[in-house]
C-alpha cells in the first residue's frame, strides 16, 4: 500500500471543493479514514450505519451545494450506500462515492466482506472509477489522481450527481508508529472552465414565433434547488405576461404572486371533464418532478405541447407525454427572451380555483375533530419563517401538497428522486447538522421514522430539527389507494401494522418527546413544541380509520 498516494486522494478532494466527508468504520477503509480524518481542512464525521450516512450525506450536499466525500469498507457496507445513491442520482446532488475493496485475486474466493464491487451502482452513478490495487509505480500514482480529479468535477459538472471510486487495498492497511504523514499541496490540479448555455438569435426567433401561436400558457415548476434569483425572473416574467405557474409544494414556489400552489386539489375534479378555457395551449416547465398525480393527470389527457428548459439533461423526461421541444439553456435568460403577452382571463381562471380549493380546505379542516391531517393543518400554519421543512414520503408529502404551504421564506425538501421511506430523517439530520442557524422541521411517517431510527445514532450534536411524527400504526396510505384497501391482507402485508410509540427511541438519544392523542393533549403541548429550545418529537397518535373516512370527506369536499 502507498499511503502517501492515498493521502494525496484527500489533498485533491479538497483542493477540488469538497469541504466534508462521511466516514462509517471498517479496516478495510482504514487508509482512506486516516487520509481525510488527519487532514486539516476537511471536516470529518463518523457515521456507523452505512445507510444512515449515505442519507446524511446527501442532505449536507444539498445544504452547502457542494459535493460530499462517503467513505466506507469492502463488502455489504458499499451495498448499503445504493438506496442513497440512487436518490442522489435522480435529484441530481454531487456526491462522491468512495469504497474500499478487496484485492482483484481474493474476488470470488469465500474471502470476508469480499463481494463484486466494480460498478456495483451501475447505471445509477454519473460515473464509476476503479483504482490500481498496486500504486507504486509513478504512472499508477498519476492515473489515480486523474481519476479522482475527474471523479469530483464529473460530480459538480453538467447535470450533478453521485460519483463513484472503488479502491482495493492490500494489508497492511495502518501506518507504522512513527510513520511520516504528510499531503502534496502542490499535486496536479485539473480545472473545468464551462461557460452559460444561451440561445443564439436564431433558436430566439424562432421559439418567439411559436409563442405568437399560444394564447394560454402555464408554467410548470418541478422540484429543484431553485437559486433566489431564478425564483425572482420567473415571477416578474409571470405577471408581466399574465402566465400562472403550476407550483406544488416540493417546487418551492409557495410565494410566488401567480402560483398556483393547491394543482392536486383542483385537477381533481377536472380530470374527467375540463373545459377548453381551462387548458393550456402549451406549458413550459422546469426542474424536475412533481408530486400532484391529479396534475400529472390532467396534463397527461389534456396538453398536446410542451417544453423544458434546462442547463443540462441527463436524459429526455416526457413525464406529461406531450414534450415537444427540451430546450438547453440557462432558464433565466430563457425567461428574458419571452416577450409576447398572454391571456389575463387564462391567468385569472386559475387563480380563482386556487383560491376556491383554499377555501374549502380552510372551511373543511377548520371544521374536523383531531386527526393527523388536522394537526398537521394547525402546526403548518404557525411554522416560522426562513426555516426548512423536509418531508417524508407516503402520506406525509401528500398532506402537506394538500394543505399547501403560506410562509415566505420556509423552504421545502424532500426525496422525491425515487420517492422512497429510506432515509428522510437522516437527510433532515444532514441539513440540520450542516445549517446550524436555521430551524429544520421534519414530517414523517411511523413507518418511515423507525425505519430510519439510525440517522440518531451518532454523537454530532444539533438542536434546531423538530420531528412531528404522524403515528397511525402503519402505513395507512394503503388504505387511502384503491386497490389494497379492498384486499383481505391489507392490515397484514400493506399497512404492516405495528405498536412503537417514540417514547424509548426519544429516551435512548437525548430527544424531547412530546405526544398528543386527542385535541385537549394536542392543544396543551403543540406551542411547547414549537418553542421547545432543543431539537424535539411531537409524536400525534391518531387511528388509520378514522384519517382514511376523513380523508375520503375531505375529497369529497373537493370535488362538491
Amino acid at each position: 500500500m502507498e499511503q502517501q498516494t492515498i493521502n494525496n486522494i484527500a489533498e485533491i478532494c479538497h483542493q477540488q471543493g469538497i469541504e466534508k466527508a462521511i466516514i462509517s468504520p471498517g479496516s478495510r477503509n482504514a487508509p482512506l479514514t486516516l487520509a481525510f480524518a488527519r487532514y486539516p481542512k476537511i471536516q470529518c464525521y463518523s457515521i456507523s450505519d452505512e445507510r444512515s450516512a449515505a442519507f446524511i450525506s446527501m442532505g449536507i450536499a444539498q445544504a452547502d451545494r457542494k459535493p460530499v466525500a462517503i467513505i466506507c469498507t469492502s463488502g455489504s457496507a458499499a451495498l448499503n450506500y445504493a438506496p442513497a445513491i440512487a436518490e442522489a442520482y435522480f435529484q441530481e446532488i454531487p456526491l462522491v462515492v468512495i469504497t474500499a475493496d478487496r484485492p482483484p485475486e481474493w474476488i470470488d474466493q469465500w474471502d470476508g466482506q469480499t463481494i463484486r464491487q466494480e460498478n456495483i451502482y451501475g447505471k445509477h452513478v454519473k460515473k464509476s472509477f476503479n483504482i490500481a490495487v498496486d500504486l507504486s509505480h509513478a504512472d499508477a500514482q498519476w492515473q489515480t489522481y486523474r481519476i479522482i480529479n475527474e471523479a469530483v468535477l464529473e460530480s459538480k459538472t453538467g447535470v450533478k450527481g453521485p460519483v463513484h471510486v472503488n479502491i482495493p487495498f492490500r494489508e497492511p492497511f495502518y501506518p507504522e508508529k512513527n510513520e511520516n504523514w504528510q499531503y502534496d499541496h502542490d499535486i496536479k490540479i485539473i480545472e473545468n472552465i464551462a461557460g452559460e448555455k444561451r440561445l443564439n438569435e436564431n433558436q430566439i426567433n424562432e421559439l418567439q414565433t411559436a409563442l405568437k401561436e399560444k394564447e394560454k400558457i402555464a408554467f410548470v415548476l418541478g422540484q429543484d434547488n431553485y437559486s433566489e434569483e431564478f425564483l425572482s425572473t420567473l415571477d416578474q416574467t409571470s405577471q408581466q405576461l399574465n402566465i400562472p405557474i403550476f407550483a406544488d409544494v416540493i417546487s418551492n414556489g409557495h410565494s410566488l404572486k401567480n402560483a398556483i400552489h393547491l394543482p392536486d386539489s383542483i385537477c381533481m375534479s377536472m380530470i374527467k371533464h375540463s373545459k377548453a378555457e381551462e387548458i393550456p395551449d402549451l406549458i413550459i416547465s422546469f426542474g424536475k418532478s412533481i408530486i400532484s398525480k391529479n396534475l400529472k393527470l390532467f396534463l397527461r389527457k389534456n396538453i398536446k405541447t410542451q417544453w423544458h428548459v434546462r442547463n443540462h439533461h441527463a436524459f429526455i423526461s416526457d413525464p406529461f407525454q406531450a414534450l415537444s421541444k427540451q430546450i438547453e439553456a440557462e432558464p433565466i435568460s430563457f425567461l428574458q427572451h419571452l416577450n409576447a403577452n398572454f391571456s389575463a382571463e387564462f391567468l385569472k381562471l386559475w387563480k380563482d380555483k386556487n383560491r376556491e380549493a383554499e377555501t374549502k380546505t380552510n372551511q373543511f379542516l377548520s371544521t374536523q375533530s383531531f386527526s393527523e391531517f388536522s394537526a398537521l393543518n394547525e402546526l403548518l400554519k404557525k411554522l416560522p419563517s426562513n426555516s426548512h421543512l423536509h418531508l417524508a414520503n407516503s402520506l406525509s408529502v401528500r398532506y402537506a401538497n394538500f394543505i399547501g404551504i403560506k410562509q415566505d421564506g420556509v423552504k421545502i425538501w424532500a426525496n422525491r428522486g425515487t420517492s422512497g421511506i429510506d432515509g428522510s430523517t437522516s437527510t433532515a439530520v444532514g441539513h440540520a447538522v450542516t445549517e446550524k442557524n436555521k430551524n429544520h422541521f421534519l414530517i414523517t411517517g411511523d413507518v418511515a421514522f423507525f425505519y430510519d431510527r439510525n440517522a440518531f445514532w451518532h454523537k454530532y450534536p444539533y438542536s434546531n430539527l423538530k420531528i412531528i411524527l404522524l403515528n397511525n400504526q402503519g402505513g395507512s396510505i394503503f388504505r387511502m389507494i384503491k386497490g389494497p384497501n379492498q384486499q383481505a391482507e391489507l392490515e397484514e402485508f400493506f399497512e404492516t401494522e405495528q405498536r412503537l410509540d417514540a417514547k424509548s427511541l426519544c429516551s435512548e438519544f437525548g430527544i424531547a418527546h412530546f405526544s398528543a392523542h386527542n385535541s385537549e393533549s394536542f392543544e396543551t403541548i403543540k406551542e411547547k413544541f414549537l418553542k421547545y429550545p432543543q431539537s424535539a418529537v411531537l409524536e400525534i397518535k391518531t387511528d388509520a380509520k378514522n384519517n382514511q373516512q376523513l380523508f375520503e370527506d375531505f375529497k369529497n369536499k373537493l370535488i362538491s
